[in-house]
């Protein structure tokens, strides 16, 4: 339009240059790009008045041209130059930015670390941020020669899943953020929550002390759910925990457990909350914090420290207040590589399911093909190690399972009289009844996994002496792992 109007003024003056639209077109074009050759130029006032309206968006226009540019470089060729040149590096692909993929991604240092889907512009240092989804990426042509990790971390777990199916038959690790563990999943898919994550971490960091230590467990989400089911399985003899609220839900799931006399820490239930109950909590040992509104743990704490004397720790999931107590879970603590890759931990359950591989009498199928219930079984052996390892040193702070911490408990061991191997043997039983229990396994005379039936279902001393021997294995394993030189 407006070159139209120009031609119209300028074509009835004598002197006028700008007289069609091929020759207003290209007034328009070197006066918007700036190049002003003076060849063409307007003589009328009206002229003018369009003149400088080109000459004022020739900025505008410049400004935008540099700004595609500019986006063009950041958004495509540069990191698209970066990617080829880290092409035979570990890729470590993040499908969201946020807070839980930075943590993560912070302490992963041996590859090209990537956050898809960012909006957040917050550089992090050696990372590479970039607007397109995770499968736009894996699909570069450089994606095809390092390793490639995916980290499925958006706090939709629907949105994960979907992540991780359109990307599971490429030649991917998946790492994927779930509300609860699968079955039957490739060997390069593993699923992990924040819920049990924040229990492995927990019970590592503020083990149970032996000697019958009681514990108070405040709350009933997805997290003291969580707590309660790793407490259990790394408990010492004598362990007793009190747990407040409605935990009906969690009863009626799990009545095999239940039914079990004198196995595993005594458990208390009360229907009504921790408040009305101040005896209990001035006889405890611990109180744990743990419902999943962190707002709500921080108001019990300060409640606690008002209104109730206890001489219990006190330990409290969330970010950390004024207050002073021993906090846990945060996200900066909470997504590490151990917690979600569980590199140790699948190394140690590996080990010991090819131990038990060599050991055995009958075949027994490899690693790769369990069912998730059975590498979970491993898994739940493997964490026991550090349990035994502070059993057999009650005197050191033993922390982390380590080659020396092997061998100094492996000596120990070995060292025992016949009635502490018979305390030994038991232990370990129980412990390998109570997990199995925890998934409703029961007893019956033949084996039938999917009945979740099994013959050694039993007290220990129904047991034969050949099947409490079996548990010495579990032991044993202190001293295989005393040669490695890491774990």
């Amino acid at each position: 339009m407006l070159l139209g109007l120009l031609v119209w003024v300028e074509r009835g003056e004598a002197n006028a240059t700008i007289t069609t639209l091929p020759t207003a077109l290209w007034y328009s074009l070197v006066t918007l790009t700036t190049v002003g050759y003076g060849d063409l130029y307007p003589v009328t006032s009206a002229g003018k008045v369009i003149g400088t309206l080109f000459l004022l968006l020739s900025s505008g226009l410049l400004a935008l041209l540099i700004g595609l540019a500019a986006a063009s470089l950041t958004d495509r060729l540069l990191p698209g130059f970066r990617l080829w040149l880290n092409r035979n590096r570990r890729w470590y692909v993040f499908s969201a930015d946020n807070t839980a993929s930075r943590a993560l991604a912070s302490r992963l240092d041996d590859g090209l670390v990537v956050l898809c889907r960012s909006k957040d512009r917050r550089r992090l240092q050696g990372a590479l941020a970039l607007r397109q989804p995770p499968e736009a990426l894996l699909e570069h042509s450089s994606a095809q020669a390092g390793e490639r990790v995916l980290f499925a971390m958006d706090k939709d777990a629907l949105a994960n899943e979907r992540d991780a199916l359109s990307l599971m038959n490429r030649r991917v690790r998946i790492y994927c953020r779930c509300e609860s563990p699968g079955e039957s999943l490739p060997d390069s898919v593993t699923l992990f929550n924040e819920y049990e994550c924040c229990s492995r971490l927990y019970w590592q960091t503020r083990p149970w002390r032996s000697g019958g230590e009681r514990i108070v467990l405040a709350g009933n989400g997805r997290y003291a759910r969580a707590l309660l089911s790793q407490g259990l399985l790394t408990a010492p003899p004598g362990c007793a925990m009190d747990l407040f609220g409605d935990w009906s839900d969690w009863q009626a799931l799990h009545r095999s457990l239940l039914s079990m006399n004198g196995i595993g820490p005594a458990l208390h239930f009360h229907e009504q909350g921790w408040r009305a109950h101040g005896d209990i909590l001035r006889n405890v040992d611990r109180v744990i914090l743990c419902g999943d509104d962190q707002r709500a743990n921080l108001e019990a704490l300060y409640q606690i420290k008002r209104y109730c004397p206890t001489r219990a720790q006190i330990d409290v999931r969330g970010a950390k207040g004024l207050q002073e107590a021993f906090y846990f879970g945060h996200a900066e603590a909470l997504f590490t590589p151990e917690t979600v890759m569980k590199q140790a931990l699948n190394r140690l359950g590996r080990q010991m399911h090819e131990l038990y591989r060599a050991q055995a009498g009958y075949p027994v199928p490899a690693f790769e093909t369990l069912s998730d219930f059975q590498k979970r079984s491993n898994y739940a052996a493997a964490d026991h190690l550090l349990t035994k390892a502070r059993l057999l040193l009650p005197e050191a702070d033993v922390t982390a399972l380590t080659p020396e911490v092997c061998r100094e408990a492996a000596a120990r061991y070995e060292a025992m009289t016949e009635d502490q191997l018979e305390l030994c043997r038991r232990i370990e039983h129980d412990r390998w009844m109570l997990f199995h229990a925890l998934y409703n396994w029961r007893y019956a005379p033949e084996r039938n996994d999917d009945a979740r039936e099994h013959p050694l279902m039993v007290p220990y001393d129904a047991l034969s002496e050949a099947d409490r021997r079996k548990d010495d294995n579990a032991w044993l394993l202190l001293k295989t792992f005393a040669k490695e030189k890491t774990l």
